[in-house]
């Protein structure tokens, strides 16, 4: 290995990824599919996994509004917040489950249970009698649809080089840019007709789109099968000895992992719902127990797992824990100011609906927009790293923006808070691939998809906390901002409890313009913190080996051609490697 490479990845190699234990099997059948992968086969899997992400996203855009309607349909209107709340911490958990499930068996095995997992969640809440049939419904939808999220990026991983990874993943964000926008003109005629049809037509579009990937997968491997039986060896033990096939699972670590995040997560979105709020006996209990189970599973993992859902070499990798850590803090100052931003655009701001809509979407449209700029810049330069450090920086401007716009006298500007909101995007696009690439490149082949989902899992932690957060201050300071400048705390608690009381208040009166000051005030504290925890952010993206995104599926394994010296950016990247070993 040239003196070059050991000192990108000299710190990622101190524990050896020469395998003690074998390469699991579902590593080892998609490593065969991708040698024997031929451009026509390679191009109708490319365009089956797009689609796939054109249907997940429309998905995940209209159904969100469909909420609404089905759960009043059963007079339950009230089960709708819980509803959100399981559903996203099963969403979150239900990712290990799922990598290490596709690296025991296959990716094409992996595929198959989750999306049929999704066909039934969508024919159970279109065909719910009951809103506990819907409830169910609910769940089955949550985990097929995070599967499926999770197991493109695998395969995406797994296919291609990281010279193009940043390029292809960033293809998958693309379908935001329009079913974002034509999403409510789905939901008006879909709401018109039954909102049943919105559930029922995903149970044939995604499978439509996806089933020629894993018709393809499942193709190649049985050609190679029929050449070499080896692979099928680790499946056929692992059914006729259960306790083998546990062990190969991870079953106690997962399920340690799974109830650990599931405690730690739910009193983030339920201590509203509480008697005392954090003070409830029960909030504490399920914290504190929640944070014992997730001591034990790292120790367990760690010292006497028999095949880890992490190994003790990942975590202990410098690389993937800063990942893991500047993962946590970016969702964390995200959701500190998102979770309620249209409420606070909704007021400050004289906009129509329309209009207040287009703002509310800008964000995402921006960030799936950079991320598509942000990954040919990786694939240009091979490098990731200035453009993660710079991104998390630039974030800064953008809530220096909103600060400002936060203090500004008559209220805040149309123009502060769109500048703000596009130059954070940029930042977020840089931060999140940049976390993306490096977890990706720092592991051997046969971890990586437990580190996808286990970043993906921080993520959601880091966004849980911001949100609890976000929602502490909300919920206490609000309320007493609003009686002070309104004056009258009947009209108070009604302008806290119906944002839409506000928005309906003439552009200019004593009342809009108290609300506006009360708004304003606590965003301001809500944009400060934000910027504080970004500083987490841009000094944990410091310690990011700056790997160099060549030929290799991993920036741990195998050799890698570098780069001609000499070229201008070289030197410019090679400065930011990382600065503190």
């Amino acid at each position: 290995m040239s003196p070059q490479l050991k000192s990108l990845s000299a710190s990622e190699t101190t524990v050896s990824y020469d395998s003690i234990e074998r390469t699991p099997r579902g590593v080892q059948r998609i490593e065969r599919v991708e040698k024997q992968m031929n451009s026509k086969y390679l191009s109708v899997l490319i365009v089956s996994v797009y689609l796939c992400s054109w249907a997940i996203s429309l998905d995940r855009s209209t159904i969100r509004s469909y909420k609404p309607y089905a759960t009043s349909h059963f007079n339950r209107h009230s089960m709708l917040s819980t509803l959100t709340i399981a559903t996203t911490v099963i969403s979150a958990v239900c990712k290990p489950f799922v990598a290490k499930f596709s690296d025991l068996t296959s990716r094409g095995m992996a595929y198959s249970v989750v999306l049929v997992l999704y066909v039934i969640g969508f024919i159970v809440a279109a065909c719910s009698p009951t809103i506990s049939a819907y409830v169910i419904g609910s769940v089955f939808i949550a985990i097929g649809e995070s599967g499926i999220n999770l197991l493109n990026t695998i395969l995406v991983a797994d296919m291609t080089p990281l010279k193009w990874r940043s390029a292809v993943l960033s293809l998958l964000m693309t379908p935001s840019l329009c079913t974002t926008w034509v999403s409510g003109i789905i939901v008006q005629n879909i709401i018109d007709a039954n909102w049943r049809w919105g559930y029922g037509m995903f149970a044939i579009i995604t499978p439509v789109a996806v089933i020629p990937a894993i018709l393809i997968i499942f193709w190649i491997e049985h050609r190679l099968d029929k050449d070499d039986d080896t692979t099928r060896k680790p499946l056929r033990v692992g059914i006729r000895d259960l306790h083998t096939a546990l062990l190969e699972i991870d079953a106690l670590g997962l399920l340690l992992i799974g109830f650990a995040f599931s405690l730690i997560l739910l009193p983030c979105s339920l201590y509203t719902y509480a008697s005392g709020g954090w003070s409830n006996p029960s909030m504490i209990a399920m914290e504190c127990v929640g944070g014992v189970l997730l001591i034990t599973y790292i120790v367990y993992d760690i010292w006497f797992a028999p095949y880890p859902l992490l190994p003790r070499r990942v975590l202990l990798n410098k690389t993937f824990v800063f990942c893991a850590i500047v993962d946590f803090f970016h969702e964390m100052n995200s959701y500190m100011w998102v979770v309620y931003f249209s409420s606070y655009t909704m007021v400050v701001l004289n906009l129509s609906y329309r209009d207040w809509t287009y703002l509310s979407n800008t964000e995402t449209v921006g960030y799936c927009a950079f991320s598509v700029l942000i990954g040919l810049l990786f694939r240009i330069t091979r490098r990731y790293k200035i453009f993660q450090v710079g991104g998390t920086m630039i974030r800064d401007v953008g809530l220096g923006l909103l600060i400002h716009s936060a203090k500004q006298l008559n209220g805040p500007t149309l123009g502060f808070i769109l500048a703000g909101n596009i130059i954070i995007s940029f930042g977020d696009a840089a931060d999140i691939m940049g976390t993306q690439i490096a977890g990706q490149a720092c592991v051997p082949h046969k971890d990586m998809a437990s580190t996808i989902s286990i970043l993906s899992l921080f993520s959601s932690i880091g966004g849980s906390v911001g949100q609890a957060i976000a929602a502490a201050i909300w919920n206490t300071h609000l309320p007493e901002k609003l009686t002070n400048y309104v004056g009258d705390p009947k009209k108070a608690l009604r302008y806290f409890d119906e944002v839409s009381a506000i928005y309906k208040l003439p552009w200019g009166s004593h009342d809009r313009f108290a609300c506006i000051k009360a708004y304003q005030d606590i965003y301001y504290v809500l944009f400060c913190i934000a910027i504080g925890i970004n500083t987490v952010c841009i000094i944990g993206s410091m310690f990011l080996s700056n790997f160099y995104l060549g030929n290799e599926q991993n920036a741990v394994e195998g050799e890698e051609n570098l780069p001609e010296s000499g070229k201008w950016y070289i030197t410019v990247l090679d400065f930011f490697k990382s600065p503190f070993k």
